[in-house]
């Protein structure tokens, strides 16, 4: 149907120049309405039928094939585009090969076939002319190819990034505060105040849901946000901690203030080993945290006296992969390291 209406319209011209020019263009118009549409497959067509119809024009050229010639020319050279930046990796390869051999060679229907004929170098010169024609056109389809890729990348590097931060800030936070109600609501079944239990239960379910708010907020561009966490606010964590706990936690700092970076993240390792001695540190009457200041590093140490053994060891690594910063954070004058300190009565010495 196609031959038909190209030879229809175009009464003294033959199929040979009319199909591919039709087949190209319809090529177009369809990989522009349909961007999915198979690009590879769409332009590997009508390069293939642009390529035959070169090879078996015979003539005659004038100024009606010419027209018909610069169409299909200037098609083929924005499919040729098209294919490089939208199609897969393979299919781009190899049908951007034969959009790309099909425009070089598209001279050739005319220099072979003009009356008087054009010589080799006549030839030669339009085929590089075209040649150099549709390589600028798969270069700046390489080059698009490339930006989209990257955007991409860096949209998912964000998004991958947004969510570790929701998954830190979950894992760091509300897990605590609902290890401490869990350790409340126990204590209240084995004789305790139960009138306490339930206010500090309270208190720690809407620090919980304050956390869920502040992480939820994260989520949206818009509105002010809260600065992180910091080490001013480390004794109000022990107080805490020491509200629902048995075991009594001992504060002592000697650093100045660091970056707000460093600050968080020292925050964040104190309430990871804290969880760690509420979940895993059985019996543990006596817990130090230590923030100390040593040269440009921080170093924070946290020692209970509770027994952990291999399923707490294991369990802390399992959380620092999952939820706890990494460290060293870097700054220009400070770094955040952590070190885990031997319990009292088991063998070890002190962590460089």
């Amino acid at each position: 149907m196609l031959a038909a209406a190209a030879a229809a319209g175009t009464p003294g011209t033959g199929p040979l120049i009319t199909v591919p020019a039709w087949l190209t263009g319809a090529a177009l118009v369809l990989m522009l309405a349909f961007p999915a549409a198979r690009p590879g497959a769409v332009a590997g067509t009508a390069a293939a039928g642009s390529l035959a119809a070169t090879l078996l024009y015979r003539g005659p050229a004038d100024n009606r094939t010419a027209g018909w010639w610069l169409a299909e020319t200037a098609a083929a050279t924005v499919l040729l585009h098209l294919v490089v930046r939208r199609a897969e990796a393979r299919p781009a390869a190899i049908a951007g090969a034969a959009a790309a051999a099909a425009v070089t060679a598209l001279p050739l229907r005319l220099t072979l076939h003009v009356v008087p004929p054009a010589s080799a170098r006549g030839a030669l010169l339009g085929c590089l002319f075209c040649g150099l024609g549709a390589a600028v056109a798969a270069g700046t389809g390489a080059y698009l190819r490339f930006l989209d890729a990257r955007r991409s990348r860096s949209v998912a590097e964000a998004r991958r990034a947004q969510r570790l931060a929701l998954a830190r800030d979950l894992h760091d936070f509300v897990a605590h505060e609902v290890g401490g109600m869990i350790v409340q609501a126990q204590a209240a079944q084995i004789g305790g105040d139960s009138g306490e239990a339930l206010r500090r239960i309270e208190a720690a379910g809407a620090r919980a849901m304050a956390s869920l708010d502040r992480t939820v907020h994260m989520l949206h561009d818009e509105g002010p946000r809260e600065g992180p966490h910091g080490l001013d606010e480390l004794p109000a964590l022990v107080d805490r901690f020491n509200e629902s706990s048995a075991a009594r936690v001992r504060l002592a700092m000697d650093a100045e203030t660091p970056p707000p970076e460093v600050s968080a993240t020292a925050y964040r390792l104190v309430v990871e080993a804290l969880t760690n001695v509420r979940r895993h540190a059985s019996g543990a009457t006596a817990v130090e945290v230590a923030v100390t200041a040593t040269g440009p590093a921080l170093r924070v140490t946290v020692t209970d006296d509770g027994r952990g053994g291999a399923r707490a060891r294991c369990a802390s690594g399992a959380a620092a992969a999952s939820g706890c910063p990494g460290s060293p954070c870097a700054s220009r004058r400070w770094a955040a390291t952590s070190t885990p300190a031997p319990r009292r009565g088991e063998a070890g010495g002190s962590a460089p």
